[in-house]
Formats: C-alpha cells, sequence, structure tokens
C-alpha cells in the first residue's frame, strides 16, 4: 500500500514538471530591439526607419542619375544639331564658274572674282551664315568692301612700318579657333572643306592684326579719360535709373544696298544670331558691338523708330523702318521699368572701359574713312 502511494506521488509531481511552464525573464522592448540590433538581424521589423532611408536614398541616386543621362542627351543633340548646321554652311557655292574677272583695283593692287570667292567661302566657313536668296548680295557687298579694307590695312601698315611676323600671326589663329571653340587642326580641316586656301585666310588675320596697332598707335593719346568725364557719365547713369529702359540692338542697311532686307528680316527671325549679323552687315557704328545699342531711355531714338520699338515685345524683331537714307531693323532685347526691375547700374571701372571703348571705336572710324578717301579705288562690279 505503501508502494503505491509513494509512486502515485512520484508520478504526479513528473506530470507537474513535465506541463509547467518555465518562467519568463523580464526584458523591456528598447533592451528586445537593442539585442536584435546587436545581432545584425535581417528582420526588416527591427530596421524599418533604416529601410526607408535607403530606399529614398536609392530614389534620389535613380534620379539623379535619370536627370543627368537627361542632360547628357540634350548636350549631344545640341552638339550633332550644330555640327550639321556648320557642315551644311562649309557647302561651297560656285559664284563666279571657271570664269577670272577684276572686281576692283585698290592703289594699283586688283581683286579677282577668285579673290572674292575665297572670300566668300572665309566668310561662310567662320560665320556659318550660309549664302541663299536672303543672304546672297549682302554678302557680297561685305566680302568686296571687307577684300579693298583689307587692302588699304596693309598698305597703310607697310607704310608706317608694321609688320606682323609668322609667329604672330599663329597665335593670332589660335586665338580665333580657341574663341570659336575649335581647335587649329579643326580649322584648317574646316577651311579646306569650304576650299579657302589657308593663305587667303591669314592674310585677312594680318590685315585686322596691323590695324589693331595702327589705331593704338593714332589713338594713344586722344584716348585718355578725364576725370570730369567719368564723373559726368557716372552722373547720368544714376539719373537714369529713374528711367524707363530698352535694351535694343540694330542693323543699319542704306538704302541703295537694301535689295532683298524683308528677306533678311526672315533669315533672323529664323537665325538666333542677330548679333552675328549686325557685326557682318550693319554699317550702323554699333557693328563692332553686334549692333547692341544697350539701355536706351524713351525719347532718345527718332520718332518714327520709337514708335514701332513701343510696340514690340522682349525677343522681337522689328520690320524693316526707313528712316532718312536708312533702314533699320530693330531687336528688342529687355524692357527695364523702374520700381520693379533691378537697375543695371556699371561701376566706375565699367564706366571707364566704356567711355575708352567708345573713343577708340571713333578713332577708328574716322582714320578707315579717311584711308578710304585717299584710296584710289576702282570698283568693276
Amino acid at each position: 500500500m505503501k508502494k503505491n502511494t509513494i509512486l502515485c506521488v512520484v508520478s504526479i509531481l513528473m506530470m507537474f514538471v513535465i506541463i509547467t511552464p518555465p518562467r519568463a525573464q523580464r526584458m523591456d522592448a528598447s533592451e528586445l530591439d537593442a539585442v536584435a540590433r546587436s545581432a545584425k538581424s535581417n528582420s526588416i521589423m527591427f530596421r524599418q526607419g533604416d529601410y526607408e532611408h535607403e530606399m529614398q536614398r536609392r530614389a534620389y541616386e535613380e534620379e539623379m542619375q535619370k536627370r543627368a543621362e537627361y542632360e547628357q542627351e540634350i548636350q549631344r543633340r545640341a552638339y550633332e544639331e550644330e555640327m550639321r548646321r556648320r557642315e551644311a554652311a562649309l557647302r561651297p557655292v560656285n559664284l563666279f564658274g571657271n570664269s577670272l574677272k577684276i572686281f576692283a583695283e585698290v592703289n594699283g593692287e586688283i581683286i579677282t572674282s577668285r579673290d572674292m570667292q575665297e572670300r566668300v567661302n572665309a566668310f561662310v566657313a567662320t560665320t556659318q551664315i550660309p549664302v541663299n536668296e536672303q543672304t546672297k548680295n549682302m554678302i557680297m557687298e561685305k566680302v568686296l568692301q571687307a577684300a579693298i579694307d583689307e587692302k588699304i590695312k596693309l598698305q597703310e601698315a607697310e607704310k608706317n612700318s608694321i609688320f606682323i611676323s609668322e609667329s604672330e600671326l599663329d597665335k593670332g589663329v589660335q586665338n580665333f579657333a580657341i574663341a570659336n571653340n575649335i581647335s587649329v587642326a579643326e580649322l584648317k580641316r574646316m577651311l579646306r572643306k569650304a576650299q579657302v586656301n589657308e593663305d587667303v585666310f591669314r592674310s585677312q588675320m594680318k590685315a585686322e592684326m596691323a590695324w589693331v596697332r595702327l589705331v593704338q598707335k593714332r589713338a594713344a593719346q586722344s584716348v585718355v579719360i578725364s576725370r570730369d568725364e567719368l564723373n559726368s557719365a557716372m552722373e547720368s547713369v544714376q539719373r537714369d535709373i529713374q528711367k524707363q529702359k530698352f535694351m535694343v540692338s540694330e542693323i543699319v542697311i542704306p538704302k541703295k544696298k537694301a535689295k532683298g532686307i524683308e528677306l533678311l528680316v526672315e533669315n533672323l527671325r529664323n537665325d538666333p544670331r542677330f548679333e552675328l549679323y549686325a557685326m557682318q552687315f550693319s554699317e550702323g557704328l554699333s557693328a563692332k558691338n553686334g549692333g547692341r545699342l544697350g539701355w536706351i531711355n524713351k525719347g532718345q531714338l527718332a520718332l518714327p523708330l520709337e514708335k514701332i520699338l513701343l510696340t514690340m515685345k522682349e525677343g522681337d524683331i522689328s520690320n524693316p523702318i526707313l528712316y532718312g537714307s536708312e533702314y533699320y531693323i530693330l531687336k528688342l532685347e529687355k524692357i527695364y521699368t523702374p520700381g520693379v526691375d533691378k537697375a543695371p547700374v556699371p561701376n566706375e571701372k565699367e564706366i571707364k572701359k566704356m567711355l575708352e571703348n567708345k573713343k577708340l571705336e571713333e578713332v577708328a572710324e574716322k582714320y578707315i574713312r579717311d584711308l578710304r578717301n585717299k584710296a584710289i579705288i576702282n570698283r568693276k562690279a
């Protein structure tokens, strides 16, 4: 009996041991999270903040990558379009066939149709302005006048013992290439493709380099800005801040040379390089600045010109405006309204430079005009 009782108690105790769960150790949530992190768990439960941050970082990087690829594609297309435009412009146009004739004689030196063809090709190669119905007459007139001036400048330089060495000329060609974002090798390739003799291009470069020295020599004493001139200009700028202004560019064509001027305007509205066209075709004093007149106050332009200007919006190009013996083509770049726009105020150094450039341009213009008047020029065509 006792034996059976003892076995029964033992059995009951064994059942208690088996079915009684172990007692859990106390641990709060922060400790549990710390343990999981120390174990480098991959469970999202313990990495929600890190996971979201990682997803945001990846999304940002993908967006930046897409944007960079898009910008690269835009740049690639723009480059290819520019190359296509240049290639099209470089196609030489045979204006005179195989005939050889004299176009002009300058102090005994002749300019032939071959010279003209070379210079037309050089003009097209360096400006990318195509020869077409809109531009042909103006390009021919521009090239002939430039060829005449080239002879005059080189003759004047020789009289004044001003000579450009080959090394200086090489440097000038290199600077020209850099200014046009191409290498010298690429420039030479362009000239060959446009059927331009390199010697012709170098002669043009030589004439311009010699001319710069001639003008600097003549203007050495006269291009001096006095304190009174500078103060007066600065006071004028301060007064102008309170007036409405227009940033204007112009192309000026004498009436007798204006054949096809409406077609030129059409070209300008399809080609954004107004400045380049102004430099090549305009006969106004602003031509060397790309036609830029700068900020013009209301009332400064002649009434027929201002009347048209006031109807224009920023970026507009006007129809030809006949005023006196010349046609004007205006481009409205910007409008400045006092109290609304920030005043474009140049500093003293900029104003002085502007005054110096203006005097230098006046000296150069008078110099070439006097030389043309003295020269014996016979135009045959």
